[in-house]
């Protein structure tokens, strides 16, 4: 009988292992997804120097595709990292989730408890202990409300200065003399030694072996 109870709950898990297993998954995803962007990074910096030297040469055509190559991986490393950004998110929304929830059954351990000291003790006593758990109470929302708060207006961040020093710096090389006659020595940048992102296989034994742990822990 026991056996066929073990059974059953690896076989159908509680809802709280299904959380857990939902973000092993998810933060396996960010892993995936960080991995995708460094390859994304690479491939960047390496149409960005065959543009300079496409330039360099005089290929002005040239340049631009490889610009325009530039600004697609750059485009990619920005939807990558939104959606990375969302992950994150609801991951921490999930975490604050089972935290409160807890919290909510710790409260009304609390409360169970307050009422039966109520019920011995003086009058005066009483009045104290309901006023500190109010003040409890309160610290805790106030609390809830912090970790709610929108992160971009809580983090605040500003990176106009770095926008102005980038810029800054293009059209400082930009400023350069572009040299007459093409020189040989100037070889393009080759994408075939990129390694590519092939994170699938490799992410689903990771994330295989991570359930399996997080099970043995829960089971113990």
């Amino acid at each position: 009988m026991l056996k066929s109870l073990g059974l059953k709950d690896k076989l159908f898990p509680k809802k709280g292992k299904d959380k857990d297993v939902i973000i092993t998954k998810a933060k396996s995803h960010i892993r995936k997804l960080a991995m995708m962007n460094k390859n994304y990074s690479k491939r960047a910096e390496i149409s960005r120097k065959n543009a300079k030297i496409a330039l360099q040469r005089g290929e002005k055509s040239r340049a631009k595709n490889y610009l325009i190559q530039y600004k697609n991986y750059q485009t990619k490393i920005d939807r990558t990292n939104n959606i990375r950004s969302k992950i994150e998110r609801q991951i921490q929304a999930i975490e604050e989730g089972q935290l409160i929830s807890q919290t909510g059954d710790l409260m009304g351990g609390m409360r169970d408890e307050l009422k039966e000291i109520a019920t011995t003790a003086s009058p005066t006593r009483a009045a104290e202990i309901n006023e500190d758990a109010e003040l409890y109470v309160t610290e805790i929302e106030e609390a809830a409300d912090i970790l709610a708060g929108d992160p971009e207006i809580d983090l605040a961040i500003d990176v106009s200065e770095e926008l102005e020093q980038l810029e800054t710096e293009m059209l400082l090389e930009k400023g350069g003399e572009m040299p007459e006659v093409p020189s040989d020595e100037l070889q393009y940048i080759s994408e075939i030694d990129t390694e590519e992102v092939q994170p699938e296989l490799q992410n689903k034994e990771k994330l295989q072996e991570e359930i399996e742990k997080l099970r043995k822990e829960l089971e113990e």
